[in-house]
């Protein structure tokens, strides 16, 4: 056996992993979920999970608890028949839209981003005062996630105002926000 016919065998290895690679970026490049204004990859990782289908509450009472870095399919009522803290702050139709609300558990205070399969409007309340976004973003063409806002939460029970929706569901979750991201 020459020297060259042992090099080939270990050479073939290397370039098919470099030919796997380059495919692997090709189809990164073609997923309308990758490139946006952030590194999604923790969310995309959510959403491509099978949720937990949870109805969305239709005052602060009836809102169930989610948690972080899970992922939930809420169930929205008519926002006709939403109680919400305070008004969307965002004014709407509400002909024909669905609404809801949910009670977030923030494990500690930071920044955290909340993701959605829709572009519809959210607002997040704590003690009785919304909690303004510091940034947000969409993907056209992505619904794992479409639409991410992020907020500086506190440690502990805030809530998510869904409202505006034109579905009846939506696919909902909260991640801490890597440090680049805002």
């Amino acid at each position: 056996m020459t020297l060259r016919s042992r090099a080939l065998p270990w050479l073939a290895v290397p370039l098919s992993m470099l030919l796997l690679s380059g495919a692997t970026v090709a189809a990164a490049a073609d997923d309308p979920c990758t490139g946006g204004k952030w590194d999604v990859t923790q969310e995309h990782a959510l959403f491509l999970k099978a949720p937990e289908a949870v109805p969305a509450g239709h005052d602060l009472a009836s809102a169930p608890v989610i948690k972080a870095q899970k992922m939930y399919e809420l169930a929205l009522t008519p926002q006709s028949g939403v109680t919400f803290i305070l008004p969307p702050s965002k004014k709407m139709l509400a002909d024909g839209s669905f609404a809801g609300l949910v009670h977030m558990q923030v494990p500690t205070a930071g920044s955290y981003r909340v993701s959605l399969d829709q572009g519809f409007w959210i607002d997040v309340v704590g003690d009785q005062k919304f909690i303004e976004s510091t940034d947000f973003g969409g993907m056209s063409g992505c619904n794992a996630p479409r639409k991410v806002v992020i907020f500086t939460l506190p440690a502990g029970d805030v809530v998510l105002q869904l409202s505006g929706a034109a579905k009846d569901h939506v696919r909902v979750t909260l991640t801490p926000a890597p440090a680049a991201a805002h």
